[in-house]
């Protein structure tokens, strides 16, 4: 199909981006719209093979894998690297001028983000990763509860006496920084310059905006761990600190990486996932009587709406370092591959109708929302607990709340790499 051809189809306002996505063919194009309807264009890219050639937003071409089987396998062979530092830089397709956000684009080129663990093979993945699991461990999560509820109450109480509020703005934005903050140890005067960094990073119009934002991160937490040097404390940033200072366990720019993917991974994946999940539970009456009645369902509830819709669009990225074979088709050695973990949870051969939200759902527990392998996300647990009493709570404090506007009038982006909701407009009365 000519690039011709293919834009007319993807203008085409008349059909919907599943149908465009069929008729154009490959190269899939993930543009704006894709972020208000991926679902139904995984479903047609699991039909059509077990990988697909696709554009980014940012322009960057890739193959993507889809079907549950393969991006399990995927996500352990090694010849699918996560290192930044030895991938090709990303440049958009054809010389083009990237469409923002352009975060992505912006965290795949920068040094300090090359170093994060999750950017890593091993054996540097594996030494960093031993050096932070403890910090995540089940005691240690727990033990966070208290603070969390804490953080959660004292966020709703700023908005408990209005009739309508938006959550993402009131809600979902600020009590990840609050916890995040807390967690690693960051003053509250620090906290409107983490987050315009954070949105400057995500919804920056161009590479330089969004670089300027990721900078802005990088000053902010280094100032904090030379403070946490001088003056430690009993916070995840002090523990860093130490593990790094004792017997050069961690670089600087590793210890440096480390503090920005927690604060990026625990912002933009909490705040994602508290605004999708208390939409899903809006939509589906139901289910929070269920919620309100026995909210001992809470943990069952969160894996399934996290399979059903979870944060991370489309997926993880990796690069294959020789040809792969998948399902019987060919990665040629060098492309990005992104292993999509939300297709893979809406997988029809895995999940019986994957598109029910079933709180029922006896494998829900299997979803991949937070990767697989040796790169199974450290933070999982904590992310399920954060979200899970930051939904919980909200819905026991305000038990009539119930959407203002129309759905179709919502709005979701994918920004770095998580899709959510722009904004959530509620009745809390």
């Amino acid at each position: 199909m000519s690039p011709e051809e293919a834009a007319v189809v993807m203008e085409e306002p008349a059909l919907s981006m599943a149908e465009r996505a069929r008729a154009a063919g490959c190269p899939v194009h993930l543009g704006e719209e894709f972020g208000n309807e991926p679902y139904p264009v995984y479903k047609v890219m699991q039909e059509a093979g077990p990988i697909q050639q696709v554009t980014l937003r940012d322009g960057s071409e890739a193959y993507i894998v889809t079907r549950y089987d393969d991006v399990r396998a995927c996500y352990n062979d090694l010849r699918l690297s996560s290192s930044l530092l030895d991938a090709p830089k990303p440049k958009p397709a054809g010389g083009a001028a990237a469409a923002p956000p352009v975060g992505g684009l912006v965290l795949r080129r920068d040094e300090v983000s090359g170093h994060m663990m999750i950017n890593q093979d091993p054996p540097v993945h594996t030494r960093l990763r031993k050096l932070v699991v403890p910090s995540f461990s089940a005691k240690r999560v727990n033990a966070m509860e208290p603070h969390i509820r804490r953080i959660a109450a004292e966020t709703q109480s700023r908005f408990a006496g209005q009739d309508q509020v938006d959550l993402v703005e009131a809600y979902a934005k600020p009590l990840p920084v609050a916890f995040q903050s807390e967690l690693l140890g960051i003053p509250a005067e620090r906290h409107q310059a983490f987050t315009e960094g954070m949105d400057e990073l995500t919804g920056g119009r161009n590479v330089e905006a969004a670089q300027k934002g990721l900078d802005s991160l990088k000053v902010v937490l280094a100032q904090e761990i030379d403070n946490k040097r001088k003056n430690p404390a009993e916070d995840l940033l002090s523990t860093l600190v130490e593990v790094a200072e004792e017997e050069g366990r961690m670089e600087s720019i590793e210890l440096l990486a480390a503090a920005i993917q927690v604060m990026l991974a625990g912002y933009f994946g909490i705040q994602s996932m508290v605004g999708n999940c208390l939409y899903w539970i809006l939509q589906h009456p139901d289910k929070r009587a269920e919620l309100l009645a026995d909210p001992s369902l809470m943990p069952a509830a969160m894996d399934e709406i996290f399979r059903f819709d979870g944060p991370q669009q489309p997926g993880s990225n990796r690069y294959a370092t020789e040809d792969i074979e998948v399902g019987g088709e060919t990665i040629p050695k060098g492309s990005l591959v992104i292993l999509s973990v939300s297709a893979a949870n809406r997988d029809p051969k895995k999940f019986p109708d994957p598109d029910v939200l079933d709180f029922d759902r006896h494998n829900a527990a299997d979803h991949v929302a937070f990767g697989g392998g040796n790169h199974y996300c450290v933070g999982a647990r904590l992310a399920l607990k954060v979200v899970g009493i930051a939904v919980g709570s909200l819905l026991e404090a305000f038990p009539d709340m119930r959407l203002a506007v129309a759905p179709e009038e919502l709005n979701w982006s994918l920004r770095t790499p998580f899709r959510g909701l722009d904004s959530l407009p509620v009745l809390l009365h």
